[in-house]
Formats: structure tokens, C-alpha cells, sequence
């Protein structure tokens, strides 16, 4: 072969070698943008999550806490109903063994052994929004009106008068009561959902229809516990349709979740510079299922209440006020057990300020402990027509607090007449009144105004 055959060959070769070598390095090339766009979408998409990484490397924070935000939606409509009137002796709970409920060894299974380890959810380092817990303060001369109220059944035996009168006719007479405080609560008895899944093995099982919440909304009210043995009368299902419900009608809620975690999460409103801080629970549960877990929905207790104590303790650098809504004691009681005052001392050691009670279905007294207050039970305020005797009594309870969590008390005393608590004078106001102060605990003494002090 000659020479230039040689070279033309070698040429030919080393060209094909670079066709190759191009082809490679395109492929490579390619595979590379692929591979970079891949990378530029996916950072794209979890550009949040990436973020929260890198700030939680560098600040470290802690677990973040679910915190309820305010709806203002206000929707009004009337409701019907084709459920008639009960007379009150009828109409007060007395569920399978509710008494053994209430006094720790009702449940088919201890609750002890049925509570399930659950993290905790506190932020040590952050406030409300993230803000840092110094950040919370007010000028100091403002002041927060919290009104309180008992039981609130808005359907089955007055369902008659939401017919007829209309779903706001209950609250009328004790309108001022309500509407004066800047925040009005109380505990919402029966699930709202159309649900028919009735639970087993209970003597009564409640439930109400979304027209009625118009009438809380009419009458002021800001925030209704779920923490109660009735908000699951209905299942899960009945639960969940009546969170729907009131996140609809703008009424926060507070003790029913899920999870546990939202179960035992506050609701927080600001009020004047003041944030006062709602938490809910029950010691009042038919059976263990209704219990909130880390993946059932369910209910806040407190057979076991190690989590309902973390949960306020956690509100000490988020809220100025913390409010303890809780369900327990025994129906018709003048007083309450012994596991109530234990549970009530708990609340406030672990940073409570107001401690509500509601079930009993009677009004019970009130106490002061460490400064702080303890009302045993506000009766049922909406559940009855013509409730007889101590179940027709009842009120409005205001506390009116300062940003260093100073309340001061007073009850508007009322009996329920036709399906609304109507306030009371004269005569009959202080007998209810000289009632309250002689079954309250310690120095407690309720003036003709209703204001409650505690005379050391």
C-alpha cells in the first residue's frame, strides 16, 4: 500500500474517531440539561420546603404548633325543624353509666391505657405567626370582656321555637349580655350534620342543623367548645361535617380535631392588644374511640391530662389570657368532685387564667386559687324550654381582664323561660346569687350586682 493510502486511511479513521468522540460529548452534554432542568423544576416545586429546611438549619426552631386563625364570614338564615318541644325532666342526660364516666372507671377499656403517646407542639422560641415571644405586650391600661355561657342544644326540644320563631329567638333577652363582651363562649352540645349514624348505647344522641349556628352568630358568639360527650353522637362523620360547618359560619372551635393535634390546638383572637388564648376538654367521654389520636379525629380529654397541660403550657409566650374550657362533674351536682378541684389546680399551675365548666346541666360556684378563677359549671344556657327548679337557672358570666391576665368577675343572673334565659331582679336574683356564693369555694362572696371577689 502506498504512502498516501497510508495517510488517507489514517485520516479517515482519526475522523471517524471524532464523530464518535462528538457524538459522546453531545450525549453527554444533553444528558446534562435534562438532568439540570430536572434538578431547576424540582427545586421549583419544593422551593417552600427547601426554604423551611435551610431557615431550620439556621434557626433552628421548634415544632411548629397549629394555631386556629379568625374567619369573619357572618352568613344569617332561618331554620326549620320538625322535632317538637320535651319537657326538661326528659330531656337531661343521663347516658349508660354517665356517673361512672364522670368519677374515672367508666370506659369499657381505661383511658389510662387507651392514651396514646403523642409529641409534643410547642414553640419555645416563637409566638403567634412566628413572632418572637418577647414580642408579645400591650400599653397596659387596656382591658379584654370575655363572656362565658353554659350549654348550648340548639335543635331537638326547642326546636319548636327555631321553627316558629326563628334560630335567633333563643338569645334574645339576654342579647346585651352577649353582644356587650368582646369575645362571647360556650359549649356547643350536639354535632351539626345530617348524618345518621346514631352511637350505640346511649340513652340520648343529639344533633342540629347549619341554620341554627346563624342564631350563635346573631347573638355574638366568637368561640364554642367540641370538647363534650355529644359533639360525636353521630361518628366521625357527624365530627367533621360539624367543623365544615362552623368554619362556614365564622365561629371558631376549640377541644375536637383530625387528629390530636388539632384537637388540643388553641383558638387565639386579639382584642385591644391582648391576646387571649382558648383551649378545650372533656372529662366526660361514652367510650375510648371518641378519643382525638395522632391519626384518628376525635376529642380532647382529660382522664390523662398530660397533653390538655402542654397545650396551655405552650401559650405562656403566645397569649396574654388563657382560657380553659372543660367538660365534667356530675349532672344535677350543687358541687363539684373531688377530681374536678384537683384537674382545675392543674389547669392554672400549668398557666390557665379562667377555668369554665360546663355538663353538670345546673349552675355550680366558683373559686379562686393562686388569683386565678375557677367557675365549676354555667349550667345550660340554650338546651331546655321550660327546665324546672336549679335546671332552669342560669346566666351570663363576664370576665373582664387586663394584659397581666388580672380578671374581674360578675354573672347576670337569669332562668330560662320558653327556650330563653331571661335575666332576673329583685328577690329572685338574690336568692340565685346568695345560692352561687354558699356552694363557691374558699372566701367567696357575689354582690347584688353579681360581681364575684374572693375575701381573703
Amino acid at each position: 500500500m502506498s504512502l498516501s493510502r497510508v495517510e488517507s486511511r489514517k485520516r479517515q479513521q482519526q475522523n471517524e474517531q471524532g464523530r464518535r468522540n462528538n457524538r459522546r460529548l453531545f450525549a453527554i452534554i444533553l444528558l446534562f440539561l435534562v438532568a439540570s432542568i430536572a434538578i431547576v423544576l424540582a427545586v421549583i416545586s419544593q422551593g417552600e420546603r427547601i426554604t423551611g429546611w435551610v431557615t431550620g438549619l439556621i434557626n433552628k426552631p421548634a415544632e411548629e404548633r397549629n394555631i386556629y386563625t379568625v374567619p369573619t364570614t357572618t352568613p344569617s338564615s332561618n331554620m326549620a325543624s320538625d322535632q317538637s318541644d320535651v319537657e326538661p325532666e326528659d330531656t337531661l342526660e343521663s347516658e349508660l353509666d354517665e356517673e361512672k364516666l364522670a368519677a374515672g372507671d367508666e370506659l369499657e377499656v381505661p383511658i389510662e391505657q387507651a392514651v396514646d403517646t403523642i409529641e409534643g407542639t410547642t414553640d419555645e422560641g416563637e409566638g403567634i405567626d412566628g413572632q418572637p415571644s418577647d414580642s408579645i405586650g400591650t400599653d397596659g391600661d387596656q382591658t379584654v370582656q370575655l363572656a362565658f355561657v353554659g350549654d348550648l342544644l340548639p335543635g331537638e326540644y326547642i326546636a319548636t321555637y327555631l321553627t316558629n320563631e326563628g334560630v335567633s329567638y333563643p338569645y334574645e333577652k339576654a342579647l346585651f349580655h352577649l353582644t356587650s363582651a368582646d369575645i362571647t363562649a360556650g359549649n356547643l352540645e350536639l354535632p351539626i350534620t345530617s348524618a345518621e349514624n346514631p352511637a350505640e348505647n346511649k340513652t340520648f344522641v343529639f344533633k342540629g342543623k347549619p341554620e341554627s349556628l346563624s342564631g350563635l352568630v346573631d347573638a355574638g358568639f366568637d368561640v364554642v367548645s367540641l370538647a363534650n360527650n355529644h359533639t360525636m353522637d353521630h361518628g366521625v362523620e357527624g365530627l367533621l361535617e360539624t367543623i365544615k360547618h362552623l368554619d362556614e359560619y365564622g365561629i371558631d372551635h376549640v377541644g375536637a380535631g383530625n387528629n390530636a393535634e388539632e384537637a388540643y390546638a388553641p383558638v387565639i383572637r386579639e382584642v385591644n392588644g391582648i391576646k387571649v388564648a382558648y383551649v378545650a376538654t372533656s372529662r366526660v367521654l361514652p367510650v375510648t374511640e371518641w378519643k382525638a389520636t395522632r391519626y384518628a379525629p376525635g376529642l380532647a380529654e382529660s382522664y390523662d391530662p398530660t397533653q390538655t397541660l402542654k397545650s396551655i403550657e405552650a401559650l405562656e409566650d403566645e397569649a396574654h389570657i388563657t382560657v380553659v374550657l372543660v367538660h365534667w362533674g356530675i349532672e344535677r351536682a350543687d358541687k363539684p368532685e373531688d377530681y374536678q378541684l384537683n384537674l382545675a389546680k392543674q389547669y392554672i399551675d400549668a398557666g390557665a387564667d379562667l377555668v369554665i365548666g360546663s355538663h353538670p346541666h345546673v349552675l355550680q360556684g366558683f373559686q379562686q386559687y393562686n388569683g386565678k378563677w375557677i367557675a365549676y359549671s354555667l349550667g345550660n344556657f340554650v338546651f331546655n324550654a321550660n327546665p324546672k327548679e336549679r335546671q332552669a337557672e342560669t346566666g351570663v358570666l363576664t370576665a373582664t381582664c387586663n394584659a397581666n391576665s388580672d380578671c374581674e368577675l360578675q354573672i347576670a343572673p337569669m332562668k330560662v323561660v320558653n327556650a330563653q334565659p331571661t335575666p332576673i331582679e329583685g328577690a329572685e336574683a338574690e336568692k340565685l346569687l346568695g345560692f352561687l356564693e354558699k356552694v363557691s369555694i374558699g372566701n367567696v362572696k357575689i354582690d347584688a350586682r353579681g360581681n364575684i371577689t374572693n375575701r381573703e
